[in-house]
């Protein structure tokens, strides 16, 4: 059987069985199968869980910027990491964070202006999510830069 455009038919079938195959299967009252009554508090649970070890992260991070801040070392070089869209900054004291920007281009940014001129790390700050964020600043403070550290650096 041939189409309006002159292609066979057969061309239309995998994608209807495709598209068939991507839809969620229900039970008869609607609700998706393989889902339990309980998960939803399950569920709550676990993000309690993720919103009390964001906090616990940002005291441990607190903890090890403030002397960096304080004493005024500053950052050397970034090289990549082996998670996506982050990278890690390593200090002149041997401090390394993972860190990863607002928008992508951030981190580069951050390594032009340390290789063209003395960067300083200027503040951080932890926002209500948990979320800590470094600012780094260069040209007598006319350039300011924001970066969230995602956590202390692991051996890979």
């Amino acid at each position: 059987m041939l189409s309006s455009t002159g292609r066979g038919a057969h061309l239309i079938g995998p994608w209807l069985l495709a598209r068939r195959s991507t839809r969620a299967r229900t039970d008869p009252l609607g609700a998706p199968l393989g889902a339990r009554a309980d998960e939803g508090a399950e569920i709550d649970a676990l993000l309690a869980a993720v919103g009390a070890g964001s906090q616990e992260l940002a005291l441990k991070l607190s903890l090890h910027l403030s002397p960096l801040l304080k004493r005024g070392v500053p950052p050397r070089w970034v090289e990549g990491a082996p998670v996506a869209r982050a990278a890690r900054l390593h200090f002149a004291d041997g401090t390394t964070v993972m860190v990863k920007g607002a928008v992508p281009g951030d981190v580069g940014v951050l390594a032009v202006a340390m290789r063209r001129r003395s960067v300083h790390t200027a503040a951080f700050a932890t926002g209500p999510e948990g979320k800590t964020q470094l600012l780094f600043t260069w040209s007598g403070g006319r350039h300011r830069l924001w970066l969230q550290v995602l956590g202390l650096d692991q051996p890979d």
